[in-house]
């Protein structure tokens, strides 16, 4: 009897033993992949919650391109995001062109928030005025084609005749 109550006794102490393994062993991986999903929640939350339309675009007849930017989303950007932002260009025929943001060559491209509530920010509603300054003039009669992307891969395109 007292060989069975002991018997027992280490079965369940080596039973604990395994169980407290198994979870040291499992805990980390499921609380890793608890943060790989939460970032990749909040990633597809931004996307989702971001959005942009060009309302108009042209041309100095030389080789500057201005085009207005309507941030149709529901999150405010922040300039510093811009320093992430592309802005392509090019005839709709060839290779796109991509602008450096305040590059001090060109192409490059800048910014003004047209009607800005006070806070710096891109809010939802706002305009932005984008100027492209081209290393090639623009063509009259020909067909171009300007793309935005944003630091989070939401982009918007648009085509325009000089």
């Amino acid at each position: 009897m007292a060989s069975e109550v002991m018997s027992s006794a280490l079965l369940m102490i080596a039973t604990i033993i395994a169980a407290v393994a198994l979870i040291n062993a499992v805990f980390p991986s499921v609380y890793s992949m608890a943060g790989s999903i939460t970032t990749a929640t909040g990633t597809v939350n931004d996307r989702m919650k971001s959005d942009i339309k060009f309302i108009y675009e042209t041309t100095d007849g030389d080789h500057t391109l201005t085009a207005w930017i309507k941030n149709t989303g529901k999150t405010q950007l922040v300039p510093s995001s811009f320093n992430n932002t592309d802005i392509f260009f090019g005839d709709t025929d060839g290779a796109m062109t991509r602008a450096v943001f305040n590059g001090t060559t060109e192409p490059s491209w800048t910014f003004t928030i047209e009607n800005d509530n006070g806070n710096g920010r891109w809010d939802p509603g706002e305009t932005m005025k984008v100027t492209v300054v081209s290393d090639q003039p623009f063509v009259a009669g020909s067909d171009y084609k300007i793309r935005a992307v944003l630091y989070n891969g939401v982009f918007c395109e648009d085509y325009f005749t000089v």
